[in-house]
């Protein structure tokens, strides 16, 4: 939207004291809401640096160590060619695996022939094997 504020003055046009008095008035008021929306602007660039600010200060409080991790880093276990593939250690791995597999089976049959044979267990008493 443009004002179109040119206006042309002819010798003859006058402008009368009263005239000029409301023309100055609404440049002052407008002036004034000017003047007022730039406060706001200023008052919330305030707010904004300030929470600008306290994000930065929270962000340096974080202390994490960059770290280069390839796609092909994330949810693979080692390769026999990786660096960091023991031999051994998968061994051992493996046997702690099998152990504890058949440990579960022999608790499943324990399990069982608990169930089987409840009404002749008591509570507290101990007996032959």
């Amino acid at each position: 939207m443009e004002l179109d504020m040119k206006k042309d003055i002819d010798s003859k046009d006058t402008i009368s004291e009263g005239t000029l008095h409301e023309i100055l008035l609404d440049i002052k008021y407008r002036l004034d809401h000017l003047e007022d929306i730039e406060a706001d602007n200023r008052a919330l660039m305030v707010k904004l640096i300030k929470q600008s600010n306290s994000i930065v200060q929270f962000l340096a409080q974080i202390d994490i160590e960059p770290q280069d991790v390839g796609i092909e880093d994330i949810g693979f276990p080692p390769s026999k060619e990786s660096k960091s593939y023991d031999p051994e250690k998968m061994k051992h791995i493996k046997e702690l695996i099998d152990e504890f597999m058949d440990k579960r089976k022999d608790l499943q049959e324990l399990e069982k022939e608990l169930k089987k044979n409840k009404d002749m267990v008591t509570p507290g008493q101990v007996g032959e094997s």
